[in-house]
């Protein structure tokens, strides 16, 4: 997963270059002149009084195509955006050093637009999944990346249903029967713990999710960064589940050294 994709905004020329959702070939890319924006009447009031263009906020809403020639998949996107001030120009630059010596005046500084997504429809995978994935596990990561931009604390909560998914592909129990003979539902650390005696190696990474996802659940405060992470960890747990990279690569490896160690004997 290329982390900064997700956390770079669009401009009025150009957005992320994230992956097509329907072919995964392709990139997308903005549509020219489809950025559309509009002043929030709160930023209205605010620019009024204060003047400043840092003041000015707005919602956006664009569209992006995949620039695969076969796809041409269509993107929309919303959001918001808000005036920053950006990197100087030559112009600005060349301000500067003749004032150096008049002290007539201060360069004026440039400003442009940024735009940060809340929406994405339909939206990219974040990461590459599986075709071996379960479809139930990878519904609930869909769900989690439709709500990366917009709810970090509830996209972790779907990253949680997703390993209680996960549990029940691997036929781990969901109740467990009692010393008084009645069934009592099994908590999701429990069935963690049984299944990393099958795979201990993904033990300890699926705790790690488990308790970001109780967080986002329970106290409903997680970072964007901490979200990036747990999926970074999730596109590494689940390719060693499900294709088995360090299985195969292990395999390779013993069979080059079986086939030229003894050259050099």
């Amino acid at each position: 997963m290329k982390r900064s994709l997700w956390i770079q905004p669009l401009t009025e020329r150009s957005s992320p270059a994230w992956p097509c959702p329907a072919c995964s070939n392709g990139t997308l890319a903005l549509v020219p002149n489809s950025l559309v924006h509009k002043q929030t009447l709160e930023s209205k009031k605010l620019y009024e009084v204060l003047g400043e263009p840092e003041s000015i906020t707005a919602t956006f809403s664009a569209w992006l195509k995949c620039s695969h020639g076969n796809c041409g998949e269509e993107v929309v996107v919303v959001g918001n955006g808000k005036m920053v001030i950006v990197e100087k120009g030559i112009d600005d630059l060349l301000d500067e050093y003749i004032d150096e010596g008049t002290g007539d005046r201060e360069p004026s500084p440039k400003y442009g637009s940024i735009y940060q997504p809340l929406f994405c429809c339909p939206m990219p995978d974040m990461f590459e999944l599986s075709e071996r994935c379960p479809a139930e596990v990878k519904s609930e990561l869909r769900a989690g990346f439709r709500l990366f931009w917009s709810d970090q604390a509830a996209s972790a909560g779907r990253v949680r249903v997703s390993l209680e998914r996960l549990m029940d592909h691997y036929r781990i129990p969901r109740r467990c029967r009692g010393t008084n003979g009645k069934y009592f539902d099994l908590k999701l650390h429990t069935r963690i713990e049984i299944f990393s005696k099958r795979q201990s190696s993904a033990g300890e990474k699926l705790m790690a999710l488990k308790w970001l996802g109780n967080t986002g659940s329970h106290q409903g405060d997680v970072s964007r960064n901490d979200l990036l992470d747990g999926f970074e960890i999730l596109e590494y747990l689940l390719a060693e589940l499900f294709e088995k990279r360090t299985v195969h690569v292990v395999g390779l490896a013993r069979q080059l050294m079986k086939k030229h160690a003894k050259r050099r004997k």
